[in-house]
């Protein structure tokens, strides 16, 4: 074998441990960490608790939201005034929401997750109002940063709209988070 040909074997040695590290990181003692999150954000959704909604993030977490034309959000005191105005204006309302969502892909490391996948949200008004439920789904990309005791925050998350359909076509991988979906026809009861 010539040079040229050890240093491509070196080079595709060094490929396979990196990747053997990345999968390492992936284990299943870490994933379900980070699956809480998605359920403690649908727990903030569910009681419109703009605490719970912020205690999901990281100290100096950051949000970007594409319906939006504000600028990124960074912090918690940032987060809190943003999901606070959000909750109070559907609370104003007697309304509630429903969050679901569904990771399609996942690249982890010891400290760092980035998930991405979709997401659904059900408005859902009081009955008395007779408005309909309304649903609408977007794409995410959320990236997950160790706190330490084996607890993760968020730091940075995006979301776009995209059709229902994609929410519900999503296909689960592993044990990423993936949540049933939920027809508007059963919040119309």
């Amino acid at each position: 074998m010539n040079y040229s040909g050890s240093k491509f074997s070196l080079l595709v040695m060094l490929n396979i441990l990196m990747c053997g590290q990345v999968a390492y990181a992936q284990s299943p003692s870490q994933t379900p960490k980070v699956n809480i999150c998605y359920e403690n954000l649908s727990q903030a959704y569910l009681s419109l608790d703009a605490k719970k909604m912020v205690n999901v993030y990281a100290d100096g977490g950051h949000y970007i939201s594409a319906g939006s034309r504000t600028d990124i959000i960074v912090g918690k005191p940032q987060l809190s005034k943003l999901y606070v105005k959000y909750f109070n204006r559907l609370k104003k309302h007697n309304s509630s929401l429903d969050l679901h969502f569904r990771v399609t892909s996942r690249l982890a490391d010891k400290n760092i997750v980035s998930d991405i996948g979709y997401y659904v949200v059900t408005i859902i008004p009081p009955k008395e109002s007779k408005q309909p439920a309304k649903q609408h789904a977007g794409k995410f990309m959320i990236t997950f940063k160790s706190l330490g005791d084996n607890q993760w925050g968020i730091w940075s998350e995006a979301n776009s709209k995209a059709k229902i359909d994609s929410y519900i076509n999503a296909k689960q991988s592993g044990d990423l988070h993936f949540d049933d979906y939920v027809p508007i026809s059963h919040y119309q009861d």
